[in-house]
């Protein structure tokens, strides 16, 4: 009887990645004060934003800009003032892959690792180090054979692909404002500068063509102070935020959302009483996506049990099953020994931490990730009545109660740095580290794309004892004497789907 194909189409994803590449960035900016009068720098910070990208050949270029800022002191070094700069970059990223011309999206991502400052000629010069990192895109059409029909004596083996692609996406950008008291008791001068973190906890609507994402932004600011002893504070605050994104495309079954910051201003004043009011406006950018989660069964493959024997011609397929958003936080602490000569603490002013991960590990049924801290304290002596800035890197190792994928990509963050004087030359820095995992989680199998009928090939009659050989399923056992696999299992009612090697297995054919 001839042989009939049922075909169909799946519609899958193929996501790319870039290689991770490590960028320079560079900035200098005036320093006040005059040419020849002393400077000081006490710390240097940045953050990065992603502002685009696009494919160029089988490239991404990523587009952003650094925001420095620095804690300096010029002439009179009990003074300490604050910098902010910007400076934008553009890279070119290259795929692991040869890259088709049909890529939709491409999803450039960038980490601060390093941040360098020095005061020279009147001006400050800094430097950041940032690991780029990108993906992008592809859908993909797969012709597949699903189905064999009108042949009696073939056996099918069948496979489910789970599939996820992207069927919409949205972005939007808002500016949060909030005020805060500042106590009178922290005696706050002036705000220097602030940090922020954005985590998104929920998501919910998107049937009119919009979604809105529900979170939390944690602001941590600096501060002159009077305080006999205290001249830098910190101050930390919590604020929600709630921001609509207009969807365009369908909102398919699952939604995932991240935010970052991109800028954050602050200022405090007067509030009429005794104490201040810290006004902030932090920027925020929200990206969100929506997914379609289908399942399709394919021939995996399939042999006939007499006659002509089955030519399968298979195709190699690796396609997009899930997403992964992850975020958790754990507690550390590290402790620092001084560098020897350098003055004896007496009071810990601020402490800075920035993570630089290196290797992660699953071990217990916990994701554990080791790097390095690049920490910085900043202190006051005995004798004197200027700070004094200490920097130097530290090892951690921190395990996180996670369980994703080895492909997944993974940015770990600081936040809540209180460092404490232990002894005159050891101080304890307290922290909570933040790990976010994120990416696409890929998986692959072949499908049959063609089928035909070839040779007559004779069968060997009367029973057998096949004894199994490593790898083998029941499946393959079926195929090697072209037996339907209910006839080995009722002739081996007690074995395994995958049996063991060795495992005898008896066969009979009339």
């Amino acid at each position: 009887m001839e042989l009939q194909c049922i075909r169909d189409q799946m519609e899958t994803e193929q996501v790319m990645m870039a290689k991770p590449t490590q960028v320079t960035v560079e900035a200098e900016a005036a320093l006040p004060g005059g040419l020849r009068e002393e400077a000081k720098v006490y710390f240097a910070d940045a953050a990065v934003s992603i502002n685009g990208g696009e494919m160029t050949g089988s490239k991404v270029l990523a587009e952003g800009r650094v925001t420095f800022h620095a804690l300096y002191a010029q002439g009179d070094m009990r003074q300490v003032s604050a910098l902010e700069t910007t400076a934008d970059f553009s890279q070119a990223l290259p795929l692991k892959e040869e890259n088709p011309a049909a890529v939709v999206s491409v999803h450039p991502r960038a980490q601060v690792q390093h941040v360098s400052a020095k005061a020279f000629n009147g001006r400050l010069l800094l430097r950041a180090v940032l690991l780029l990192s990108a993906e992008a895109v592809l859908p993909r059409t797969v012709s597949y054979v699903k189905d064999l029909a009108a042949h009696a004596d073939i056996q099918k083996e069948m496979q489910v692909f789970r599939l996820q692609r992207a069927v919409g996406e949205g972005e939007g950008l808002m500016l949060l404002k909030e005020e805060f008291e500042l106590s009178d008791v922290l005696q706050v001068k002036e705000t220097l500068y602030a940090t922020a973190q954005a985590q998104a906890e929920d998501i919910f609507g998107g049937a009119d063509g919009r979604a809105t994402v529900t979170g939390t932004v944690l602001v941590e600011a600096y501060h002159t102070s009077l305080m006999p002893g205290r001249p830098l504070i910190y101050t930390r605050h919590s604020v929600p935020f709630e921001q609509t994104v207009n969807l365009s495309g369908a909102l398919g079954s699952h939604m995932a959302a991240h935010t970052a910051v991109r800028d954050v201003a602050v200022l405090s004043q007067d509030n009429g009483e005794n104490g201040k009011i810290m006004r902030a406006e932090v920027q925020l950018f929200t990206t969100l996506s929506t997914v379609e989660n289908t399942e399709t069964e394919v021939i995996r493959d399939a042999f006939t049990t007499q006659g002509e024997t089955l030519d399968l011609s298979r195709q190699h397929v690796v396609y997009r099953s899930g997403t992964i958003n992850e975020q958790t936080a754990e507690s550390g602490k590290v402790m620092i020994l001084l560098p020897e000569g350098s003055p004896r603490v007496k009071t810990v002013l601020l402490g800075f931490a920035r993570p630089v991960l290196m290797k992660t590990e699953k071990k217990g049924g916990k994701l554990v990730a080791e790097g390095m801290l690049e920490t910085t304290i900043i202190y006051m002596t005995d004798d004197s009545e200027e700070p004094v800035s200490v920097a130097q890197e530290e090892p951690f190792r921190m395990a996180f109660s996670l369980d994703v994928p080895e492909t997944a990509a993974l940015d770990v963050t600081i936040s809540q740095a209180d460092p404490s004087a232990i002894t005159g030359d050891r101080v304890e820095m307290k922290y909570i580290m933040h790990l976010h995992a994120h990416g696409v989680v890929k998986e692959q199998g072949e499908v049959a794309v063609n089928a035909a009928m070839g040779d007559v090939k004779p069968i060997e009659k009367g029973v057998a004892l096949y004894f199994v050989q490593p790898g083998d399923t029941l499946w393959d056992i079926a195929r090697h004497y072209r037996m339907p696999v209910e006839d080995i299992r009722s002739l081996n009612p007690d074995l395994a789907s995958a049996p063991a090697p060795g495992t005898p297995v008896i066969t009979y054919r009339r």
